[in-house]
C-alpha cells in the first residue's frame, strides 16, 4: 500500500511541476503565477489547480495535464519497482526535467535556454558523482560536436533540396544540441552515443509511421517538422529507467 500511496503523491506532485513549469515558462522565461497557457494571462491558484477553465479566453485545460499525471505516476510507480541507475530522490528530480523539456519542446516547438542551464546544473552534478569528472565532461563534448555536426549536416541539406521556406527554418534546432550536451554530462561516455543511435532510431520509426499515415490518409506532405527533444530524452531515458544495471 505503501508503494501506491508514494507513487500516487509524488507522481501527481511531479505532473504538477511539469505542468506548471511548461505553462508559465515559455511566456515568462522564470517561475511565476500560474497563468494560462493559451493566452498567457495571469491565473488564480485555486483557479489553476481546480483545473477551471481561464477566466479571460475561455479555454478549457488541455488533455495533456490528465496524460502528465497519469505518466508521473506511472514513472514513479516504476522507478521503485525497477532496478534503475539513480536512488530515488534523484530519479525523481532526472524526470520531472525530462517532462518539462519534453512538453515545451512539443507543445511550441522549442527547447528553452533557461531549461537547458537548469538541468545542466543537475545532470552534471549527477553525472560527476556517477562516473567523474572525466568521464561527464568527455561525455557532455561528445553529445554537442555530434549534436553539432547533425545541426549543420541538416541545414547543409535544406539548402540542397531548396526546402526552406524561411530563413529560420531549420531540420534541428540548436536548442537540441544544447539538450543534447547536458544529456551528454548526465550519461558520460560512451553511453551518451548509445543514447544518440537509440534516439535517432526512435526518431526514424516515428517519422516512418507519421509518413505511412499521411499516405493513407492521401495527405502526403515533404515538409513535415516533428519535435526531436522527446526523442533525444528517450535516448537518455531508455539507458537510465529501461535497460538493467
Amino acid at each position: 500500500m505503501l508503494l501506491y500511496l508514494k507513487s500516487i503523491f509524488f507522481g501527481l506532485l511531479g505532473a504538477l511541476l511539469v505542468n506548471y513549469l511548461a505553462d508559465c515558462l515559455p511566456h515568462k522565461r522564470r517561475p511565476s503565477m500560474p497563468i494560462c497557457n493559451h493566452c498567457g494571462k495571469r491565473l488564480s491558484i485555486v483557479r489553476y489547480l481546480a483545473l477551471r477553465q481561464c477566466g479571460h479566453c475561455g479555454q478549457r485545460r488541455r488533455l495533456r495535464y490528465g496524460l502528465v499525471a497519469l505518466g508521473g505516476v506511472g514513472l514513479v510507480y516504476w522507478i521503485q519497482v525497477y532496478p534503475v541507475r539513480l536512488d530515488f530522490w534523484l530519479s525523481w528530480l532526472v524526470l520531472v526535467v525530462f517532462g518539462v523539456i519534453t512538453v515545451i519542446d512539443i507543445e511550441y516547438r522549442v527547447v528553452l535556454f533557461e531549461t537547458v542551464i537548469a538541468g545542466g546544473v543537475v545532470f552534471l552534478a549527477i553525472g560527476v558523482a556517477r562516473h567523474g569528472v572525466l568521464s561527464t565532461l568527455l561525455g557532455g563534448s561528445v553529445g554537442f560536436l555530434s549534436m553539432f555536426g547533425l545541426y549543420w549536416l541538416g541545414k547543409l541539406l535544406l539548402k540542397v533540396r531548396k526546402r526552406a521556406s524561411s530563413p529560420g527554418e531549420e531540420a534541428l534546432g540548436f536548442g537540441d544540441v544544447n539538450l543534447f550536451t547536458i544529456l551528454g554530462l548526465l550519461l558520460g561516455m560512451p553511453a551518451v552515443l548509445v543514447a544518440l543511435w537509440i534516439a535517432i532510431a526512435a526518431a526514424g520509426v516515428f517519422s516512418g509511421g507519421v509518413v505511412v499515415r499521411m499516405w493513407l490518409s492521401r495527405n502526403y506532405r515533404t515538409d513535415m517538422a516533428i519535435p526531436y527533444a522527446p526523442f533525444l530524452i528517450f535516448g537518455a531515458f531508455a539507458l537510465l529507467y529501461l535497460v538493467r544495471p
